[in-house]
């Protein structure tokens, strides 16, 4: 079709599908759309998206809300007409020559689906006839007799020629006849992907003739086959083609609304992942895996722009990479078992895994390797990193020998700081929140195993070859350290923007607090700093739950001191030089900090006017007595300087008759056997008005799905803003005040302040100890706490229908951004369609790259677009609970 003349003529008959219905099934008109275009921008060019909703229309108006009407009759003709050329051509021989090549009319065909199927989905005037087209048995369609203008014979949609006739006073137009299409069709590709001669090498008979014969031959080797099939690029161009039509035939969840995505039966990947022959799924899984994890990027070659026609390799590995993505994501029907969930389920051999991991690790480390330093012009972040990571999850989920052979291995630190790398790099963007909640969210699906707390207790070596985004100043520590100074980093420098994923974050630093020992001074000082943040008055007096955050941390906190008291001297040496912290935090009253709130918003009003001369300024020396009555503020108690050994009156010499009194009451109540456990901590008016039953409380999970924060840096604002949302009362404090786990805290401290500060054995003696003994860790001389009783328990995340469908959200996401980027203008699969699980805000075609974003989605429902490649979701999904595995 070069020719600007014969263009114009196919797209006459492009037109003519709209204009004129009923065009005969049997006509030799239908063949010239498979047989005239002669490449994939000629389909999507010449197939406008205005051509082809003209044929889902039934007329000139469009259908009244929620009404359903079938399409005209020649978009049925049209999918026959391709669907039965790509049976003819893999059944029989359609020419006299046997090689003539059918190559380009199989690419047609699909292409033209390809092009049509969005535009069916998006139609909601055309579901009810999707469902009964696509998915119900196949029956007997009625052809229109123009030359006697009225309703004509019963004909096979798949064969035309085949005349359909009434036998035994049958009606014919509900007898079955064969499998519903979209079976037929998802059969024929799924064979296609296999195909001697279009995406397998040429195979010849004992006659000579081209074989067609369909071998399930895995693509390449690695994991199933140990040699590959030998295909060239000519069958990679192919079958990209395949999989792309896969991808839009499975696309249907792009047109449900994220809320319930979740809960709808996709019939095309229901019948792929459920009722396909197994030896089909399994060659299916291990061709799309070998093809995506054999793909090495760090070659000596020129850099090709992935969204070039030039490299078919990567578009390949690409689009395999989605399908198997959306397969083995798929939430089968109650009742039915995922074929390729379970195929990678299954896997159990070490080669297997170790192909797993070396082909994962070359594509993620390609941002901090070496290598795309010496390649100009290359990369740095390889395209489909995002799906990688979706895919490493996925088998951690899935897998549990995977997961333990990552942690027990050790190769679970390299992923810790890969995955660390990519939130870290994506922080900052507001639009790809989505991405680092994944991240997140893979970091706490490691640490609910137990070898993987202990292993991270291994010192951290080379932490001065990391990306600078990565790079922390001076750090000498564990992974242990770098996890948790990690996390503080992403709490702390977003600005509020992770505000979702807060519970998840602490849930990390709960789960491996069991494990750590020698936590490192500045590590301690991070945890102290993140307490500081979370017991302010402003933030816990924000939102009704925000509590729940706090409680998770010091939750954390106890956990190391119960498991490994003596072995983190530095963890309580920070504890116990920072006690007046949890001693306010003990007397908190709603009073007292909505006065101290007022104090600071006045304190604020003088400075901006220029008026301080009679401001006081908060004090670094924090006053008990200030927080217990109303009548006075908190001025004295540090919220929000930064966390530093030395910041409270550390001697013990220097404590004033207040702080003393405090600690002498403190003391008593924690060993009175007649307080209950989970009250000792409490303070004396607390415990007075908690109900007879309560002393064994058990406390819920922390951290629940719509726990959120505010940003932590700036928390400090007037509290008739926050009272607007939420009015904090006495009542409220009651029911989680007196059960904060601060009973072990407490019980330290007071411990530590009793008996005198000795330095560790290991320490050198100092020549004058009264001066270095404050700055070093203390060892206590007793242990003051019984030793847990059971195994540490473990924050999971919890998949809910709604996290469910941020999790697709996402996932389709990325496979748009990643069309849109790879196939220009109007060559996308599903550009200009009216897709429902996210907003398209704007468009940009440049490679995706998470370095430079060029797309975002928001919260679930609310999904944005703005520049392709950077994704946001929050509000949906717990970060805590029981339940791993889908």
């Amino acid at each position: 079709m070069g020719a600007s003349e014969s263009k114009l003529a196919f797209k006459e008959d492009v037109f003519r599908l709209a204009r004129e219905d009923n065009i005969p099934a049997d006509s030799s008109w239908w063949a010239q759309f498979y047989q005239l275009p002669e490449s994939s921008d000629d389909v999507f060019a010449l197939w406008s998206p205005n051509d082809v909703r003209s044929i889902t229309l039934n007329g000139t108006d469009r259908p009244f809300p929620g009404g359903q009407v079938d399409p005209k009759k020649n978009l049925e003709t049209l999918i026959y007409t391709c669907v039965a050329r790509l049976k003819a051509l893999q059944t029989r021989r359609c020419y006299p020559d046997v090689h003539h090549p059918i190559a380009p009319e199989i690419l047609n065909c699909i292409r033209i689906l390809t092009r049509l199927l969005p535009y069916i989905y998006e139609s909601e005037h055309l579901n009810a006839w999707e469902e009964r087209f696509f998915w119900q048995p196949r029956r007997p369609q009625q052809v229109y007799d123009t030359k006697h203008n009225r309703d004509g014979q019963y004909i096979d949609g798949l064969e035309p020629s085949k005349i359909i006739k009434q036998e035994n006073g049958e009606q014919i137009s509900t007898k079955e006849i064969g499998h519903p299409l979209g079976e037929e069709l998802i059969t024929i590709l799924l064979d296609y992907m296999f195909f001697p001669s279009f995406t397998l090498p040429k195979r010849l008979n004992e006659k000579g003739e081209p074989e067609l014969k369909v071998q399930y031959s895995i693509w390449v080797s690695g994991i199933g086959c140990r040699h590959s099939a030998g295909v060239t690029k000519e069958n990679e161009r192919n079958a990209t083609e395949v999989v792309r039509l896969l991808l839009a035939l499975c696309s249907k969840q792009l047109y449900v609304h994220p809320q319930s995505v979740a809960d709808v039966d996709n019939k095309a990947l229901t019948y792929i992942t459920t009722q396909c022959d197994r030896q089909v799924s399994l060659s299916v899984v291990c061709s799309l895996l070998n093809t995506v994890l054999k793909y090495n990027p760090a070659t000596w070659r020129v850099p090709i722009n992935f969204a070039a026609d030039g490299d078919v390799k990567m578009r390949l590995v690409n689009v395999s990479l989605q399908l198997l993505l959306v397969l083995v994501l798929y939430p089968a029907p109650q009742g039915e078992t995922n074929a390729f969930r379970k195929a990678i389920s299954r896997l159990h051999r070490v080669e297997d895994f170790q192909f797993i991991q070396q082909g994962m690790n070359l594509v993620l480390t390609q941002p901090i390797s070496g290598m795309a330093a010496y390649l100009p012009g290359n990369q740095k972040i390889v395209p489909w990193a995002p799906e990688l990571l979706v895919l490493f999850w996925e088998l951690l989920q899935a897998n549990k020998r995977f997961r333990s052979f990552i942690i027990e291995t050790d190769r679970a630190h390299d992923f810790v700081v890969l995955v660390l790398y990519y939130a870290m790099d994506a922080r900052q963007e507001p639009s790809k929140q989505g991405f680092v909640r994944m991240c997140v969210l893979i970091l706490q699906t490691l640490s609910v195993e137990s070898a993987f707390g202990m292993r991270l207790n291994k010192t951290f070596i080379g932490q001065e070859s990391l990306p600078s985004v990565l790079r922390i100043n001076n750090f000498h520590g564990t992974y242990a350290d770098f996890l948790i100074t990690s996390v503080h980093s992403l709490i702390t420098t977003t600005k509020g923007r992770l505000e979702s994923i807060y519970p998840a974050l602490l849930a990390i630093i709960l789960n491996i607090a069991p494990y750590v020992v020698e936590l490192g001074r500045a590590t301690s000082s991070k945890l102290m700093e993140l307490f500081a943040l979370l017991s302010s008055p402003p933030f816990l007096l924000e939102k009704e739950s925000n509590h729940q955050l706090l409680g998770s941390l010091l939750q954390a906190m106890t956990a190391i001191l119960e498991y490994h008291l003596k072995d983190n001297p530095r963890f309580v040496d920070v504890i116990v030089r920072g006690r007046q912290r949890f001693i306010a935090l003990r007397d908190f009253t709603v009073e007292g900090a909505l006065a101290e709130l007022d104090r600071q918003a006045h304190a604020r009003k003088d400075r901006a006017s220029g008026n301080d001369s009679g401001v006081t300024t908060p004090a670094r020396h924090p006053s008990i007595d200030s927080l217990r009555s109303p009548s006075t503020t908190l001025e004295h108690v540090p919220e929000h300087d930064a966390f530093a050994i030395g910041d409270d009156d550390d001697d013990e010499d220097g404590d004033n008759s207040q702080g003393a009194s405090s600690s002498a009451r403190m003391s008593s109540s924690m060993h009175d056997p007649t307080v209950p456990l989970q009250s000792r901590s409490m303070s004396e008016k607390a415990r007075g008005k908690q109900p007879v039953g309560q002393g064994n409380f058990s406390r819920s999970a922390h951290g629940s799905r719509q726990s959120s924060v505010s940003s932590l840096p700036s928390l400090i604002t007037t509290h008739t803003s926050h009272m607007q949302q939420f009015a904090a009362t006495p009542e409220w404090l009651e029911t989680w005040l007196p059960h904060l786990p601060l009973h072990t805290i407490l019980t330290v401290i007071d411990n530590a302040i009793r008996q005198p500060i000795r330095p560790r054995a290991a320490t050198a003696p100092s020549a004058s100890p009264a001066i270095d003994a404050p700055n070093r860790p203390i060892e206590p001389t007793q242990t003051p706490l019984p030793q847990p009783s059971s195994p540490p328990k473990m924050q999971s995340f919890q998949w809910t229908s709604l996290s469910l469908g941020w999790y697709l959200s996402l996932m389709w996401g990325l496979i748009y951004a990643s069309d849109i980027a790879t196939n220009k203008g109007v060559n996308g699969i599903w550009t200009g369609t009216g897709i429902k699980i996210f907003n398209i805000a704007s468009r940009s075609y440049d490679p995706i790259s998470l370095r430079s974003p060029k797309g975002a989605v928001d919260a679930v429902g609310n999904t944005i677009v703005q520049r392709l490649g950077s994704f946001t979701f929050s509000g949906a999904g717990g970060a805590n609970g029981a339940g791993q595995e889908r």
